[in-house]
Order: C-alpha cells, then sequence, then structure tokens
C-alpha cells in the first residue's frame, strides 16, 4: 500500500505509526477486496510475462520462475495478493487455462501456454481457410454426383431408343433402285437348303430355317451383352458414389485434435514427472482449447494437465467398448471386433448414431480409443 522501503525493523516501526501508513489502512479498511484484487491482477500479470520472455513455453520448475520474478526491486509482494502460497497461485494458473502445471517430488512444475493475439487470429483464418476448402470440396463432390447421374438417365434413354421399333420410311424425291444379288455358292446351298426342307415336311416334320435360328441367338446375345455392360456401368457409377460420399464424410470429420472426456489415454513423454508417469494410463476428464487434457491417472489418483503430444490412445481387448475419436463416425460408440497387429488398425461395429450397426474396417489405432464407462 505504502510502497516504502524501510532500512531496518525500527524504521519499519515508525514508519506504522506515522500518518501516511495510517491513512492508506483506513483507504484500505474502506474497500479491501478491490485493493487485494489490483496487487493479485498485477501479480499475475508480471509472473506470466517473465516466465513468457524468459521460458516462453519450455517447462520449468515454479519456484525457479518465482526468484527471477523478485530480482525486480518494484515487483508485487505474494502477501499482498488472494494466494497465500506459490503453491495456491500455480493451481490457480493450471484451472484457468493458463499454463500448464504437473507435481512431482521436486515440486510443481509450469509451462506457459502461448495466447499470442497474432497467433491465434492466424488459427482463425487457417480454420476459415479450411472450412472453406472443404465446403469447395463438397461442392465438388455433388457437382460430380449430378454429373454420373445424368450421365446415367442419359445412358438408359440411348438405350431405350436403341431397342425401340421405328418406321421404315423412304423420301419420294429419291427414285434409286435397290438391287438384290445372290453369289451362285450361296444360290446353290439355298436351293439345296430348299429341297431338303420340303422333303421333310413331306414326311411330316417341322422344319425351322438354321439361318433365321443362328440369327435369333447372335441378337439375343448381342442385346444381353448389351443389358451386362448397362448393369455394369450403372454397378460402377453406384460405387463411385458411395466411395465419393465416404471421402467427404472423413474429411469432414477428421480433426487435428483428438481429446475428448471419457477415454482412457497413455502418457508417452518421458520428461512428465522425471518419467515417473511414463506409460501410465488416465481418464480424461476434461478439455482445455481441444488440445490440453486434464487427465487423472488410474492408479495414483493424480491429476495432470498434459499436451495431445504426449498422450496415446489406448486400445483394449476384442469385445470392449471404444470410443472414435477421429476421422468418419467421430464420437460415436463401437464394438472392437478384432485387431490387426500388422497393419495397425481394428474392426468396429458401430453402436449410435445415423451409423448405428454398420462394420468398419481397417481404423487405424490413432482414431479409436478405450471407452472409461
Amino acid at each position: 500500500m505504502c510502497q516504502k522501503q524501510c532500512r531496518d525493523e525500527n524504521g519499519f516501526k515508525c514508519h506504522q505509526t506515522s500518518e501516511g501508513h495510517l491513512r492508506q489502512m483506513r483507504i484500505f479498511a474502506e474497500n479491501p477486496g478491490s485493493i487485494m484484487k489490483g496487487f493479485s491482477e498485477e501479480f499475475e500479470m508480471n509472473f506470466l510475462d517473465t516466465l513468457s520472455r524468459h521460458h516462453n513455453t519450455k517447462r520449468v520448475h515454479a519456484n525457479i520462475v518465482y526468484k527471477e520474478y523478485i530480482h525486480d526491486k518494484h515487483h508485487i509482494h505474494m502477501n499482498s495478493t488472494k494466494w497465500s502460497t506459490l503453491s495456491n497461485f500455480v493451481l490457480y494458473l493450471g484451472k484457468t487455462g493458463k499454463c500448464v502445471v504437473d507435481e512431482t517430488e521436486k515440486g510443481w512444475y509450469i509451462s506457459w501456454i502461448d495466447r499470442d493475439p497474432a497467433i491465434v487470429a492466424r488459427q482463425i483464418a487457417n480454420d476459415k481457410k479450411r472450412k472453406n476448402d472443404m465446403d469447395d470440396e463438397v461442392r465438388r463432390q455433388k457437382e460430380v454426383m449430378r454429373r454420373v447421374e445424368a450421365a446415367s438417365d442419359g445412358a438408359s434413354l440411348d438405350d431405350q431408343h436403341l431397342h425401340s421399333a421405328s418406321e421404315l420410311r423412304r423420301d419420294d424425291a429419291d427414285d434409286s433402285k435397290v438391287s438384290l444379288a445372290v453369289s451362285s455358292a450361296v444360290a446353290t446351298q439355298g436351293s439345296k437348303r430348299f429341297k431338303s426342307a420340303a422333303m421333310m415336311h413331306a414326311k411330316g416334320f417341322v422344319i425351322e430355317d438354321a439361318m433365321s435360328e443362328e440369327n435369333t441367338t447372335a441378337t439375343g446375345g448381342k442385346k444381353n451383352d448389351k443389358r451386362s455392360s448397362a448393369l455394369e456401368a450403372l454397378m460402377k457409377q453406384e460405387k463411385t458414389r458411395k466411395d465419393a460420399s465416404l471421402a467427404a464424410e472423413e474429411k469432414s470429420q477428421r480433426k487435428e485434435y483428438w481429446l475428448r472426456p471419457g477415454i482412457v489415454v497413455k502418457v508417452m513423454n518421458q520428461k512428465v514427472g522425471k518419467g515417473k508417469f511414463y506409460k501410465c494410463k488416465g481418464v480424461v476428464e476434461s478439455v482445455v482449447e481441444h488440445f490440453i487434457a486434464r487427465v487423472r491417472l488410474i492408479e495414483s489418483e493424480k491429476v495432470l494437465q498434459i499436451d495431445q503430444d504426449d498422450l496415446e490412445t489406448v486400445i483394449p481387448k476384442v469385445g470392449s467398448d471404444v470410443i472414435i475419436v477421429n476421422g468418419r463416425c467421430r464420437g460415436s460408440a463401437a464394438e472392437l471386433l478384432s485387431i490387426d497387429v500388422r497393419n495397425f488398425c481394428v474392426k468396429l461395429r458401430v453402436k449410435d448414431g445415423k451409423r448405428r450397426g454398420q462394420v468398419l474396417d481397417a481404423v487405424e489405432y490413432e482414431d479409436v480409443c478405450k471407452s472409461a464407462e
């Protein structure tokens, strides 16, 4: 309050009885909460400024930062703030999401979370650009589907027109004559076929023209070939449409972050707690800014605030419940059917959502995680 530095204990006692000190105490007594709030905000601002300038986002012991902070003779003392100890202040920084904090045997460690307006604006711009690209891709997929459907409809009309009967017309102005000529060999074969047919008819047999039968068979084969080719084209178009729809859904639901409450994760950073928590499993209780998780360890019940890059998904045994954390069907619950260890993927059956009951093949380990429920 007085912002006065006393030389010794006697000077401090004299200052306590001075008029200036008593006047400042009366001002404090009138509104103690507001004054303490102002000192607390200034202390927090200067402390975070020291942390960001000296260590940036590196993990450092909280006591080291505090010693660097009090080197400034004009600093705000902690006894004039609402925090009684440095541990309480560190816990406050972790709860408000301003720092990543974790407790070890040697005390509290903190790392600053950079929220520079320029970086935040750049992130927002990137998200907006990604959304626009996704919208363009969706529009392109719709245009492709529209063209495929139009081509399919056109092929159906052409096929109908091909097999429909039409009237034979001849232009009256055209006086040209049509002449038919038959070679001697063909005429000879025709006369022989006619004679044999007449003889068999006379004996009571029913004769069908072999050439007519051959022509009918050939025509039927051509029709069957055209029908089968049209069916294959339709099946190919339908497969293309489904593949395009799945690709668009996969792209729209895949994000850079995958953390979500209620999943079991594993700590994979050996620097956290100096390796004490390496490969320890925990349950995500909450998520801060999409990329930072508040994890409660299963064995020790300790709570850590860890970045997404320092965590790994957990794959349970076959038959267990899992959560799809990224990609197609993101956020849906599923049942683990099988594990492909060689290709690092699993097979799932979706249990809820619009894809309920659908079986997903070749889902990567990073896109699925064990459920804590």
